[in-house]
């Protein structure tokens, strides 16, 4: 069985403010709310995953400051529009989180829920984490959290 771990990255800064966008204050402390909301639950994560686009980087550097990860690296499949196939065809590991964007982390999630679906099955937002579980052809939700549960 592998637990799988879906971030969508902190609020960044508009395109107008800054074309890299990187998070803003607001998303700095949303990520560290819900990190140490997963710390404090003993949520253990081997490694972390992001796109390469700034906010998921930086949202994937303070997860893994927070959470003791050692390993964090860019994965392809995360960009926001790229199919979600591109992603789970990779995944192979257990206790990984994956950071990225909308709408490419629903519809990965909503992928792997619904066997191939792409049909929303959750409202994600700016540092929610969707844990899921994966046992063979099984796969299901665990627990989703949002920054405002934390």
């Amino acid at each position: 069985m592998k637990t799988l771990y879906f971030v969508q990255h902190g609020l960044a800064l508009p395109e107008e403010v800054d074309p890299n966008r990187p998070l803003s204050e607001t998303g700095f402390e949303e990520n560290n709310k819900v990190a140490t909301y997963l710390k404090n639950h003993n949520i253990e994560i081997h490694k972390i995953f992001h796109s390469g686009k700034l906010r998921a980087m930086e949202t994937a550097a303070q997860f893994s400051e927070v959470l003791g990860v050692h390993y964090v690296s860019k994965i392809s499949g995360m960009n926001p529009n790229d199919s979600p196939t591109l992603l789970i065809k990779q995944i192979t590991e257990d206790a990984v989180m994956y950071v990225g964007h909308l709408p490419n982390i629903d519809n990965i999630v909503a992928t792997l829920l619904t066997h191939g679906g792409m049909n929303s099955v959750l409202h994600f937002q700016n540092s929610a984490v969707a844990c899921i579980e994966v046992d063979g052809k099984n796969v299901s939700l665990k627990w989703f959290i949002t920054a405002s549960m934390c």
